[in-house]
């Protein structure tokens, strides 16, 4: 079956793209608005973009009414933000700082988590995440502006939070940091099955 992306309306199409496009890494942005108000809030659109420079982007979508959502504006205000990494154990949590709350709204309150400071950007990190990455906007990349339409976040790392209950020999180790995966609807992933292949020279 061929289906044409434009013969679709938003929905189906954000089906198709989030029910075969995973297991998603989730970026979980605290973020401040220019009056000090914190905002913690997950986005499954995330990936590293760069190495050096060290760039991370994340994609929030505008909701359904074409709104913006609380996390991209702060972001484009304040040019920082962390993304904090989600494991197995703060799933629950993270899951609370998804709903739709008011911009006055503090998520890390909601789901009480204690905030970690950070070293070279304002808003805080979360202290039960293994890993924070610090980091400065480098620029945002409006999509559209009809429900739905992404506005892919580059970032620039300034500073990495490791603990050290997964940093072994240089190397980040996956099962201590245990993290999880968006899977399409209400599904979620962890990484306890793996295999490893090597690359032909």
């Amino acid at each position: 079956m061929d289906i044409s992306a434009n013969d679709i309306n938003s929905r189906e199409l954000y089906k198709i793209l989030i029910g075969a496009i995973l297991p998603r890494p989730i970026a979980w942005v605290s973020s401040m608005d220019p009056a000090g108000n914190l905002n913690l809030a997950p986005f499954s659109f995330f990936t590293v973009a760069s190495v050096r420079p060290p760039i991370l982007c994340f994609s929030p979508l505008r909701r359904a009414d074409a709104t913006e959502k609380d996390t991209l504006m702060n972001v484009r205000a304040t040019r920082e933000f962390v993304i904090n990494i989600v494991s197995e154990n703060l799933a629950a949590q993270m899951i609370q700082t998804s709903g739709n709350y008011g911009g006055d709204v503090n998520e890390f309150d909601v789901a009480q988590l204690p905030q970690r400071a950070s070293r070279c950007v304002k808003p805080p990190g979360v202290a039960d995440s293994l890993v924070n990455f610090e980091c400065a906007l480098r620029d945002i990349i409006s999509l559209g502006t009809e429900p739905l339409a992404g506005n892919l976040v580059l970032g620039k790392v300034l500073s990495i939070h490791v603990s050290e209950r997964v940093y072994q020999d240089g190397r980040i180790d996956t099962a201590a940091l245990a993290p999880i995966g968006r899977l399409a609807g209400n599904g979620y992933a962890t990484v306890k099955d793996r295999f490893e292949m090597v690359r032909p020279n």
